[in-house]
């Protein structure tokens, strides 16, 4: 009765809106589209039915394919971030077997589950990791290291300056200082090649993160692999 009820306002609304549109804006001519009316009836009660087969099978039902809200990502807390992580062997997969916690999927919906569960259970791990990896990274050019250190150094000085002489920022000397300090950083960082070392460290690290948050398999599923395989195991030894 329910599927009934929302079957016929859609279809009501759909011919209300075609209606306004015939009727209001389109002036019948020799060059008019028409539609007829059990054409367009069939047409909604196709719609009608795939979005209700959708609903029922547990996805959105909208023409785009639906949307994926992140919920466990949007559920992070400061308490999330601010904690210890998760062991590196769990991390890893170490714990369970790598067997057991990486897996592939081809569904562009369970990669995605995949990826909300792991980066918010592996938040921490993540972030250090990231660290780690830029730092080695930098640390293959020297030259690198010092480049970010110098530009840090000359936006600390220049922030600093700025709060001890009360520039104006609307006033002249102000814009010079701030093109020239500009300048003498965007030097600093072509001569050291500090944008190329991060943004090829920041390239790898997302790939690496990425691989890992799209074969690392959800928490339910790895128990029951292991499960599975401690069972296929027992029977074995029987």
């Amino acid at each position: 009765l329910a599927e009934s009820v929302a079957g016929r306002r859609v279809r009501d609304r759909g011919r209300a809106v075609v209606g306004m549109m015939m009727g209001s804006r389109f002036k019948a001519g020799p060059l008019s589209i028409a539609v007829p009316e059990g054409a367009f009836n069939k047409w909604v009660d196709e719609e009608v039915t795939r979005v209700q087969s959708r609903r029922q099978a547990g996805q959105p039902g909208t023409s785009s394919g639906g949307s994926f809200n992140w919920p466990k990502l949007n559920a992070l807390t400061i308490n999330d971030l601010t904690s210890k992580g998760r062991e590196w062997v769990d991390f890893l997969g170490l714990k369970s077997g790598l067997q057991n916690s990486y897996g592939v999927t081809r569904n562009t919906l369970d990669i995605r589950k995949r990826m909300d569960e792991n980066a918010a259970r592996y938040i921490v791990n993540y972030t250090r990791s990231t660290m780690v990896l830029v730092c080695c990274l930098l640390c293959e050019r020297p030259e690198s290291v010092v480049g970010i250190v110098v530009v840090l150094a000359i936006v600390e000085w220049f922030s600093q300056f700025t709060a001890r002489t009360n520039l104006d920022k609307q006033s002249t000397l102000y814009q010079i200082l701030s093109i020239l300090v500009t300048l003498v950083v965007w030097g600093v960082v072509l001569l050291s090649k500090a944008m190329a070392s991060v943004s090829r460290a920041m390239m790898l690290v997302g790939i690496v993160t990425l691989a890992h948050a799209c074969l690392r398999l959800p928490e339910a599923e790895e128990r029951r692999k292991l499960k599975e395989a401690n069972r296929r195991l027992r029977q074995i030894k029987r």
